[in-house]
């Protein structure tokens, strides 16, 4: 018993000290070079940003937030329509919930649409 916790604790001790010890070796080797200043500037360029700054993240959120329960949620539905009579009824409870929960989801994500191109 004790002899599989030595040996997770050594796996773990090889899976810590390899990545450290190649980032230490790439730090040790490379050529330092203090490099110009424009090019150490953001966005390389040393230029400010032209519009409105806008996370990707943020931009593209109510499309993935549409996109969830169209896609991933209506192919469990389809799986779940096969196999309905032989799984237990708390089971078919929380797939009908994920689906009322993932239409709340889409709602939500055609009004957060609807609000930005109305800011516009």
């Amino acid at each position: 018993m004790l002899y599989n916790y030595i040996a997770i604790l050594v796996f773990a001790l090889i899976a810590l000290f390899v990545p450290f010890s190649m980032l230490l070796l790439a730090k040790m080797l490379r050529h330092n070079v203090q490099g110009n200043p424009v090019k150490q500037a953001p966005y390389e360029s040393g230029e400010a940003t032209i519009g409105k700054n806008r996370d990707v993240i943020n931009e593209y959120l109510p499309f993935f937030m549409m996109f969830l329960p169209f896609e991933v949620v209506m192919m469990m539905l389809l799986i779940w329509s096969f196999v309905s009579r032989q799984v237990p009824y708390s089971s078919s409870l929380l797939i009908i919930g994920m689906s009322v929960m993932s239409l709340a989801f889409v709602f939500l994500g055609y009004f957060m649409i609807r609000g930005r191109d109305a800011g516009k």
